[in-house]
Protein backbone atom coordinates (compact mmCIF):
# COMPACT_ATOMS: atom_id res chain seq x y z
CA UNK A 1 0.00 0.00 0.00
CA UNK A 2 1.20 3.42 -1.41
CA UNK A 3 0.26 6.49 1.12
CA UNK A 4 -0.48 9.67 -0.99
CA UNK A 5 2.08 12.41 -0.38
CA UNK A 6 -0.67 14.98 1.01
CA UNK A 7 -1.42 12.50 4.32
CA UNK A 8 0.74 12.51 7.51
CA UNK A 9 0.75 9.65 9.69
CA UNK A 10 -1.25 6.74 9.57
CA UNK A 11 -3.65 6.49 12.62
CA UNK A 12 -5.00 3.16 14.61
CA UNK A 13 -8.86 2.04 13.65
CA UNK A 14 -9.71 -1.00 15.72
CA UNK A 15 -13.03 -2.75 15.51
CA UNK A 16 -14.29 -0.02 13.31
CA UNK A 17 -13.10 2.63 16.13
CA UNK A 18 -10.51 5.51 15.76
CA UNK A 19 -8.12 5.01 18.38
CA UNK A 20 -6.74 8.08 20.37
CA UNK A 21 -3.22 9.03 18.72
CA UNK A 22 -2.10 10.97 22.10
CA UNK A 23 -3.24 9.01 25.45
CA UNK A 24 -4.38 5.52 23.78
CA UNK A 25 -6.94 5.37 26.54
CA UNK A 26 -10.11 6.70 24.43
CA UNK A 27 -10.59 3.60 22.03
CA UNK A 28 -13.68 5.00 20.40
CA UNK A 29 -12.95 8.62 19.66
CA UNK A 30 -14.73 8.21 16.07
CA UNK A 31 -16.69 5.61 14.37
CA UNK A 32 -15.09 4.82 10.94
CA UNK A 33 -16.83 2.84 7.88
CA UNK A 34 -15.00 1.15 5.14
CA UNK A 35 -16.48 3.62 3.07
CA UNK A 36 -16.06 6.37 4.81
CA UNK A 37 -14.44 9.60 3.46
CA UNK A 38 -13.53 13.21 4.97
CA UNK A 39 -11.30 15.85 4.92
CA UNK A 40 -10.19 18.04 7.75
CA UNK A 41 -12.57 15.89 10.17
CA UNK A 42 -12.12 17.22 13.94
CA UNK A 43 -11.86 14.33 16.39
CA UNK A 44 -11.87 15.24 20.01
CA UNK A 45 -10.60 12.92 22.76
CA UNK A 46 -11.95 13.72 26.26
CA UNK A 47 -9.82 11.74 28.23
CA UNK A 48 -6.62 14.11 27.27
CA UNK A 49 -8.50 16.89 26.07
CA UNK A 50 -6.64 17.00 22.46
CA UNK A 51 -8.10 17.77 19.37
CA UNK A 52 -7.07 15.93 16.17
CA UNK A 53 -7.49 16.83 12.65
CA UNK A 54 -7.92 13.59 10.48
CA UNK A 55 -8.21 12.61 6.96
CA UNK A 56 -10.05 9.78 6.52
CA UNK A 57 -9.39 7.55 3.42
CA UNK A 58 -11.79 4.18 2.32
CA UNK A 59 -12.04 3.60 5.99
CA UNK A 60 -7.97 4.32 7.28
CA UNK A 61 -7.54 7.48 8.90
CA UNK A 62 -4.32 9.63 9.05
CA UNK A 63 -3.34 12.75 10.42
CA UNK A 64 -3.80 15.91 8.62
CA UNK A 65 -0.85 17.71 7.30
CA UNK A 66 -2.15 20.31 4.77
CA UNK A 67 -3.26 23.86 6.29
Amino acid sequence: MQASVKHGKMLTVKDGYLVCPTCRRNKRLMKINPDTVATKAVAYCRDCKTEHIVDIERGQCFESRSQ
